[in-house]
């Protein structure tokens, strides 16, 4: 059984921690407020982008076709890139696990589809759980200064690795931010543009579509807004992960202050009735000595 010595610096030891959770929750929730305030901002313009780029393409019709969104015949040849969005620290809960979990059931189900698998990363905790058995490339630093023409230089770099035929598909995982307590993982398609699932799920007739006439014309606006739409997209996909970090993280640092707080008080209990135990053991050999003087 612990000395009551012991004990005490345990609860000090309890008590240092509980306060360092306790701020990491409130750093986390100072960040958070800044990346939900920017995912929220950019979230519409980049989901509708998505929908302008689509509408125009359909609106050109068959003769108007970009290899960016035309996708390629699948076959057992197929070559297929995986980017993992993580983070760089831990104590964030599930969050980096969720991820992990999804590209090694994406592995164990899928992978037999594809001729070719690699993986990349952003965050050192995805690239650090496959370092031994996943070679692919680290993106060191990403959210370190993330700025457009950070993000301009990946989609560069991933929409010439499509174009050449390295990759005939290339595919984030993430997690989607939903609130501070509630985050949603995706295996999202980035090459070739897909559409919504709502857009999928609910088609438009062509009766009642509206008739659009495009200035310039749908090819050049598509050339456009493709040399927009996959940096916004990778944009979204970060601050989307910020703001899941952030909110994984402040929810598992408070739930780590309120099971110190809970420690602390057991270990207190604890220490009171060692603390009581010795006072009447105390009591009773001085008792036990003093009859033996009287006898």
């Amino acid at each position: 059984m612990a000395s009551a010595k012991d004990l005490r610096k345990r609860i000090s030891s309890v008590k240092n921690t509980q306060q360092i959770t306790k701020a990491m929750k409130m750093v986390s929730a100072a960040k958070l407020r800044r990346a939900q305030e920017n995912i929220v901002a950019l979230r519409p313009y980049a989901h509708e982008l998505n929908k302008v780029i689509l509408s125009l393409s359909q609106a050109g019709g068959a003769e108007l076709t970009h290899p960016l969104l035309v996708p390629r015949e699948e076959t057992g040849a197929r070559k297929i890139l995986v980017i993992l969005v993580t983070a760089d620290r831990g104590l964030c809960g599930a969050f980096n696990g969720n991820i992990i979990k999804t590209a090694l059931r994406f592995l164990k189900n899928d992978a037999s589809k594809y001729s070719k698998v690699d993986f990349a990363f952003i965050g050192k905790k995805g690239y650090e759980f496959f370092r031994n058995k996943k070679t692919g490339k680290y993106y060191s630093g990403f959210f370190q200064g993330l700025n457009m023409a950070k993000v301009q230089s990946l989609a560069s770099e991933l929409i010439e690795k499509y174009l050449s035929g390295e990759y005939d598909e290339i595919r984030f995982i993430y997690n989607e931010f939903k609130s501070a307590i509630s985050q949603k993982t995706n295996f999202e398609s980035y090459l070739p543009v897909e559409a919504p699932e709502q857009t999928k799920a609910q088609p438009v007739a062509q009766s009642e579509s509206p008739v659009t006439i495009y200035e310039p014309g749908p090819e050049a606006i598509l050339d456009a807004l493709l040399s927009r739409h996959f940096a916004i997209q990778i944009y979204r996909i970060c601050l989307e992960s910020l703001a899941s970090e952030h909110g994984a993280r402040m929810a598992a640092m408070e739930n780590a202050t309120r099971n110190a707080g809970e420690m602390i008080r057991k270990i207190t209990l604890l220490y009171n009735k060692t603390r009581q135990a010795g006072i009447t053991k105390e009591l009773l050999e001085i008792v036990s000595g003093s009859e033996a003087q009287k006898g």
